[in-house]
């Protein structure tokens, strides 16, 4: 979520008259408005690629301004390993990669961070060490088959394995991790298994019933990660969700780093840092009990929110919209396990509410707003048991969050997540002929942006002697 109604041209511009640790602030706003427009945009494109650069240029400045023993460090250590991690997914050049897991194991073994994103942060750290396995597994592969029958190869303990089992049995162990999470770190607990399986396959003559069942259970797992839509690179486009440490802090909660004078006078006595004290909270429950005074929320939350959706609704005013913005993402963010299911998906739904009704307030805003309301949106579905009958509330009110001028455009980060729920919400037949109809359509506007994005990507695989690109890039344009 962005504390800052700048934009990135302002942001820039703010930054040229900073140095030193002044700049920490406008480069936490820039690195995380470059993110988000990044996510906005096909991953393999040229601009995507650009704002990734860019938003890792500004996160490892930020980090350079941190000591250690700063509270803030660790979650700055979160971010840059996450923005390297996903870059280390992108182009496998791996050069970055032992930096990027040197900087999430500072993170989970130093910061503190809520239940749910702890657990992303591990599987994004699984996935780094899986992949420096791979290397070692390919050169074990690359053995010629007589060695590979012979034998001749010894089996060796994998650090990098053992690791990855080790952090993604603790997600899963974990109290409070959403479904996708734990389903991800089950996968890749027996991508573990496997990589071990096949390290060890020349420890012994080669057993060609067992390679086969090996290849089965590889397949099967392919088939469970194309289900989900999006894989690995999916788990990441929602690391930021609802946000990341110090990027999402408020201005007026960033601690002030003290420039210490590097005088000879005390040059030799210890230096240290005077932390932030974070005034007390309050307990989760009273967080979303205010909330729900706040906006009158008692009777039926579900449909209250939804109708300040509605196009002829009147909208509250600006500052009871940054208040309830500001409160909603209080609740989301405490880790206080009294809040039910259902309490934790309202609270995503009012968040993405008022983000919509302050997008609509700001006719000439960079959409943001409406971008981060869809996945807030997206996260309140998902919250949300099987069967409750707010499902169909919820999901009818994505139709609020698609501009009229390009409508596929604001569902490409989401488009896979909600077509899952929504085909889930209409298999069940018990939905009126009105409501059905809403959400089809809605159905079939989701799986027109993903299809649309697929075949953006393949449209620059195409070689460069085909004759009719026109056409087929002409088809990627929003629909009329």
């Amino acid at each position: 979520m962005s504390y800052t109604t700048e934009t990135i041209d302002e942001l820039r511009a703010r930054l040229a008259g900073l140095t030193g640790p002044a700049r920490s602030e406008p480069l936490g706003s820039l690195a995380q408005k470059l993110y988000q427009r990044m996510m906005a945009a096909p991953i393999e494109s040229p601009s995507a690629r650009a704002d990734l650069e860019e938003a890792i240029r500004c996160a490892d400045e930020i980090y350079g301004y941190h000591r250690e023993g700063d509270p803030q460090r660790p979650q700055v250590a979160a971010f840059l390993g996450f923005l390297l991690g996903f870059r280390d997914s992108q182009v496998r050049h791996g050069g970055e990669r032992p930096r990027a897991i040197a900087l999430l194991e500072e993170a989970i073994t130093q910061g503190t961070f809520t239940a749910s994103y702890s657990a992303i942060l591990r599987v994004v750290l699984s996935t780094l060490l899986i992949t420096n396995s791979e290397q070692r597994l390919t050169e074990t592969m690359s053995l010629s088959p007589i060695d590979m029958l012979a034998g001749r190869r010894s089996p060796a303990a994998d650090p990098n394995l053992d690791r990855a089992e080790q952090l993604l049995r603790t997600v899963s162990q974990t109290a409070g991790v959403s479904t996708d999470v734990l389903d991800m770190a089950e996968l890749m607990l027996q991508m573990c298994g496997l990589m071990k399986t096949m390290h060890g396959i020349g420890a012994n003559p080669l057993d060609l019933s067992a390679m086969q069942g090996l290849f089965m259970r590889f397949a099967d797992m392919k088939k469970r990660f194309d289900a989900g839509g999006t894989g690995v690179v999916g788990l990441m486009r929602t690391v930021l969700e609802p946000g990341a440490g110090i990027l999402d802090v408020p201005r007026d909660e960033v601690p002030v780093i003290i420039i210490e004078d590097e005088g000879e006078e005390g040059a030799n006595e210890p230096r240290g840092l005077t932390p932030a004290v974070d005034p007390p909270r309050p307990a989760r429950h009273d967080l979303m009990r205010s909330l729900v005074d706040l906006l009158s929320l008692e009777q039926d939350g579900w449909n209250e929110t939804a109708r300040l959706l509605l196009p002829d609704s009147a909208a509250p005013d600006v500052e009871t919209v940054d208040d309830a913005i500001a409160l909603a993402s209080e609740v989301m963010e405490s880790d206080d396990a009294e809040l039910s299911e259902e309490d934790t998906a309202l609270a995503h739904f009012v968040y993405a509410t008022f983000l919509c009704l302050r997008q609509r307030a700001d006719s000439h805003g960079d959409g943001t707003d409406s971008e981060l309301g869809a996945q807030a949106l997206l996260a309140a579905v998902r919250a949300l048991p099987a069967g409750h009958s707010a499902l169909p509330v919820v999901l009818r009110s994505l139709g609020a969050f698609l501009s009229p001028g390009r409508p596929l455009a604001g569902l490409e980060t989401v488009a896979a997540g909600f077509t899952g729920r929504l085909d889930a919400a209409l298999a069940t037949g018990e939905l009126g002929a009105d409501r059905a109809a809403e959400l089809h359509a809605l159905r079939c506007a989701c799986r027109a942006a993903f299809a649309a994005a697929e075949l953006r990507k393949a449209i620059e695989g195409l070689p460069a002697d085909y004759p009719w690109p026109v056409s087929l890039k002409a088809a990627t344009q929003p629909l009329g």
